[in-house]
């Protein structure tokens, strides 16, 4: 390629260097100047111009990083369209940059007017981010560089996106006599953010005493609930192989692959394995939502990366993450978790025949302090953070409603309350107003749900990225229990149910939808079912 100034006479098909102002408007530089080009350019008074004249063996820019941009194995990644010189990779999904960074750079070595540029080696991105842009620099490259580097290019993979598959998660927390719940707490509301951002959800979490026992026995109620990933996070950090968090896995018959990481903060990790699910020990510093070695941890899992000792030692290259956030966040994941907008609708379920108390309303029972049992839950749930609370009613329909006067309820009748609980939440969802985005469906015969509870598992269902297509509930001891919040994505199904056994049907069909929020108190699953249960309530005061 010739590049110099030459009179406008003799520049028919070169290309402009710089851009020009015309009274019409602006020729810009790369133009491939024509007959017009050159009257327009003669009518302002330009006699010569600065040009690149392309010769024998030279090929265009958009053509040369077409051709090359071509030649990449497109793994989870496409190419915009040639312009001025430059194709971008872009991402098609949730992934992280995988990168051959020795061949990137001999790409770079064949000729300055090649240049490849990549974000950084394990990258997180999103659908649509950039992940690298191939550009020729001047107007044109010879054959021979681009024949150079399609050979380098076909020879091997030099970058992929490794797209993130989505798992269930079980967090188990150990705690100590002096353990605070409040740190417990904001470590699984931390885990479960950090989780949503990967598409994964937290379907089963538990705290337990700080043994080895208890967390192997905590580990595989997880695994019966569905959960294929395992964190684990210990009230004190893991100091050695023989230490509690790598002895439960062991019990379990899981294997230790690695203890400790290259990367700062997050040098106490555990990296295990437990018959093909991967098992990772938190650092202390994963308690905290800011950036550390969890988070790369959790990347190259979902993207299934073998995290043997070498690609954990790789870690140690841009592994100081204490003061710089090297591989931060993709933008549209930052803040993605917040749904202030989320409408919560409160359910009672009301309406069953209380066959088992005999011939008393177990909804009507008196408490001690003059309310009766239905009145007491109705005020519990008021008192919580939900937007409007429905009652549905069904056996003794006018004496529940009774019990209920001056209180803020809208009323659901169901004719067909016989049939079974399942008949209530059809009901219950069929007049459900379109406003809302979810609801939160509780039993009247659970007198020991707190409104602490209800704001607690509405507080979390309002972190996930999309809470309408979520299922939040409690988890005591990891058993599943009540009230359940069903986000509108279900509420179709929740239409269609059948028998006494509510919602519970669905559950299994979508695990990975749970949102499990751990609490410790087991009383509020204490049902009131027969005669002998109505001592229970001489605890409500």
């Amino acid at each position: 390629m010739k590049f110099g100034e030459k009179p406008i006479s003799k520049c028919i098909g070169d290309l402009l260097v710089h851009s020009v102002k015309l009274p019409d408007g602006k020729l810009p530089k790369g133009t491939s100047l024509s007959k017009a080009h050159i009257q327009k350019l003669r009518s302002v008074g330009i006699t010569s111009i600065l040009v690149a004249s392309l010769e024998e063996g030279d090929v265009d820019e958009n053509l040369a990083a077409k051709l090359l941009s071509n030649a990449f194995k497109k793994i989870g990644f496409q190419l915009s369209a040639p312009a001025t010189g430059r194709v971008n990779f872009i991402a098609e999904k949730l992934s992280i940059a995988r990168l051959d960074v020795e061949k990137i750079k001999r790409l770079n070595e064949i000729d300055e007017a090649i240049t490849f540029a990549t974000v950084l080696p394990d990258q997180l991105l999103v659908k649509g981010q950039m992940l690298a842009t191939l550009k020729i620099i001047p107007y044109a490259v010879s054959q021979n560089s681009i024949d150079e580097a399609l050979n380098l290019i076909a020879s091997s993979v030099l970058l992929s996106c490794q797209n993130l598959i989505s798992l269930n998660f079980s967090l188990i927390q150990t705690k100590f006599e002096d353990t605070k719940s409040s740190i417990l707490i904001a470590t699984e509301n931390v885990t479960r953010a950090r989780l949503a951002q990967l598409d994964c959800s937290l379907v089963d979490c538990q705290i337990v005493d700080h043994t080895s026992m208890n967390v192997s026995k905590a580990m595989i109620r997880a695994r019966e609930q569905g959960a294929q990933a395992f964190l684990l996070c210990g009230a004190s950090a893991i100091a050695d192989r023989l230490d509690v968090l790598p002895e439960a896995l062991r019990l379990v018959g899981g294997e230790i692959i690695h203890i400790g990481l290259p990367v700062d903060p997050g040098n106490l990790s555990m990296v295990g394995e437990w018959d093909g699910m991967v098992v990772l020990g938190m650092p202390g510093c994963a308690r905290s939502s800011k950036l550390n070695g969890l988070d790369w941890l959790l990347q190259k899992t979902l993207a299934g990366v073998k995290l043997d000792k070498s690609e954990l030692s790789g870690m140690a290259v841009g592994g100081l993450l204490a003061d710089i956030a090297s591989r931060p966040l993709p933008r549209k994941l930052i803040h993605k978790n917040s749904s202030t907008e989320n409408k919560i609708a409160g359910i009672i379920l009301a309406a069953g025949s209380s066959t088992r108390m005999g011939v008393e309303n177990k909804l009507l029972l008196p408490l001690n302090n003059g309310m009766t049992m239905i009145s007491w839950i109705v005020k519990t749930f008021l008192n919580s953070k939900i937007d409007n609370l429905f009652v549905v009613t069904g056996f003794q329909e006018k004496e529940v409603r009774r019990a209920l006067t001056g209180l803020n309820v809208k009323f659901i009748h169901n004719p067909s309350y016989e049939t079974g609980q399942a008949s209530s939440v059809t009901v219950a969802i069929e007049n459900l107003p379109e406003q809302y985005d979810s609801a939160l469906i509780g039993l009247a015969d659970m007198p020991f749900v707190t409104a602490e509870l209800i704001d607690r598992l509405i507080e979390s269902h309002n972190l996930l990225p999309k809470p309408e297509t979520r299922i939040t509930l409690p988890l005591i001891n990891g058993e599943r229990s009540n009230p359940v919040i069903w986000g509108k994505a279900f509420f179709d199904e929740l239409q269609n149910i059948s028998g006494d056994q509510g919602g519970r049907q669905i559950l299994s069909a979508y695990l990975s939808a749970i949102n499990g929020v751990s609490w410790e108190k087991m009383q509020i699953a204490e049902d009131i079912d027969i005669p002998e249960d109505r001592n229970k309530l001489s605890s409500i005061h």
